[in-house]
């Protein structure tokens, strides 16, 4: 019966950590297609490359930042 319940709270705990994992690649997934948005956006406007590039480098730090408040 012992084994039978840690068999059961050890799979839970597997769940749990791949839920997490899960939600984590989603994240970083959005976060690319958004920085990929953001991009597109400004060349459209006829942004210069090298502010485009800044402008990303500015955008996934404050991305990460937003995600490191986030835990």
């Amino acid at each position: 019966m012992n084994l039978q319940m840690r068999l059961k709270d050890e799979r839970r705990l597997g769940l749990s950590e791949g839920r997490a994992e899960g939600r984590a690649k989603g994240r970083d997934e959005m976060q690319d297609e958004m920085t990929l948005g953001l991009i597109h956006a400004l060349q459209a406007q006829g942004m210069p490359q090298k502010q485009i590039v800044e402008a990303q480098h500015y955008y996934e730090q404050v991305a990460q930042a937003d995600n490191e408040s986030a835990h």
